[in-house]
């Protein structure tokens, strides 16, 4: 059985845990603070879930976090809060403090459903033994030729738009942008850069922006790492067309990077795998749909599952979640967006001009939709000379 320790100086807090995880499929401590949390801890021989408030006043949330981080890696690790200032939310969720983050009052369903399915994605990426890969991999790390620019801009105070426009050259920073807009904290719900900064505000960004220089990628990679991002900026650009195209409206703001991000888990290989991704998989003159097949086969997984796996951790909306996890697999019966998936597949398609293969899942996206390659050809005649 589940063992989950809360952790949480007020009384009534702790009773409303209690009543709600009374009948629940999990064994549950309570703790009024850091010396009882402490001693239930040392008391059990493991414990698989923390959830801990943020503001406590005699041990600050943040100090807890990073302690379990450090003595139990293993340990899921969630913020619980009814009051945070944004660096507090920023650290614990740049930095991988906290995997979620509940702002009370919580919604009984929202937060019982997300305990569900944290434990039930732990489980899935802990039989491919990446786990501890996981817990050391603090961010999706961004190319350091870009901070200058990106840095530059925002101390001149340009606007927003200006920003946006290197930050979008940047699938990492984009990522890492949107995960903290759409944590808990923001709300934001948004797949769309420009509201997702203006959710956070300037002066916000100017902190991760710099929070993130330490974490930048090795020379060695970053030509990998871009070859991957110069796919993805094409392919955004290709999914705007069809989009706007298909539904004869602009793209929603919630989607607005679902092209730019469907392919973050190749990043996030690269950072883990490093020059053995590199060469054994991006450098490899094969088809889109082989890479997941050779990486399957190389790391027990395959960068449309790892991205999805961490646009979930991170809170990304769902529509971009299955964008990451299905643009190769756009018939599986779990998606529910099936013609955004389909789109974002069939634009992967025309940027890397495999069309003509007329692959399963290329002939399944336009199944989907209910178009033809003919459909398609304005779109193709414009981006295939580029």
């Amino acid at each position: 059985m589940r063992k989950i320790l809360f952790i949480d100086d007020e009384a009534n807090i702790l009773r409303s845990l209690k009543r709600l995880f009374r009948n629940l499929e999990y064994e549950c401590y309570y703790a009024d603070g850091i010396n009882e949390a402490i001693k239930i801890y040392l008391s059990l021989d493991f414990i698989d879930m923390l959830v801990t408030d943020i503001k406590m006043p005699n041990f600050d949330g943040i100090r807890l976090l990073k302690v379990f981080k450090e003595a139990s890696p293993r340990t899921i690790r969630v913020a619980l809060s009814g009051y945070a200032s944004v660096d507090s939310i920023t650290e614990a969720v740049s930095k991988n403090l906290a995997k979620q983050y509940f702002y009370k009052p919580w919604n009984n369903d929202e937060i019982i459903s997300s305990i569900r399915k944290m434990f039930s994605l732990e489980d899935e990426f802990e039989q491919v033994d990446l786990f501890d890969k996981v817990q050391n991999f603090e961010n999706v790390k961004t190319l350091p030729r870009l901070f200058d620019r990106i840095n530059m801009l925002i101390q001149k105070d340009k606007s927003i738009e200006e920003i946006c426009v290197i930050i979008e050259e940047d699938l990492a920073i984009t990522s890492n942008i949107l995960r903290l807009a759409n944590s808990a904290f923001y709300q934001a719900k948004t797949g769309n850069l420009q509201q997702a900064v203006m959710y956070i505000g300037l002066n916000n960004l100017k902190q991760i922006i710099l929070s993130y220089e330490i974490s930048q990628m090795k020379e060695a990679l970053i030509k990998s790492g871009e070859s991957i991002w110069k796919h993805a900026a094409r392919t955004n650009n290709i999914f705007y067309d069809l989009y706007e195209k298909y539904y004869k409206k602009k793209v929603p703001s919630i989607v607005g990077t679902a092209g730019l991000i469907h392919d973050i888990g190749k990043i996030i290989m690269l950072q883990i795998f490093e020059n053995a991704y590199s060469t054994e998989v991006l450098q490899q003159d094969i088809s889109d749909g082989q890479i997941t097949v050779l990486e399957r086969s190389l790391f027990k997984i395959d960068h449309a599952v790892v991205g999805g796996y961490f646009l979930n951790w991170w809170a990304f909306p769902m529509e971009l979640i299955e964008v990451c996890m299905y643009h190769h697999r756009p018939l599986d019966e779990h998606i529910i967006h099936k013609e955004l998936v389909a789109i974002v597949t069939l634009s992967t398609f025309i940027e890397k001009k495999e069309y003509e293969i007329l692959g399963s899942s290329f002939l399944g996206a336009l199944d989907i939709l209910k178009i033809d390659l003919d459909y398609l050809k304005p779109i193709i005649e414009k981006y295939e000379n580029e």
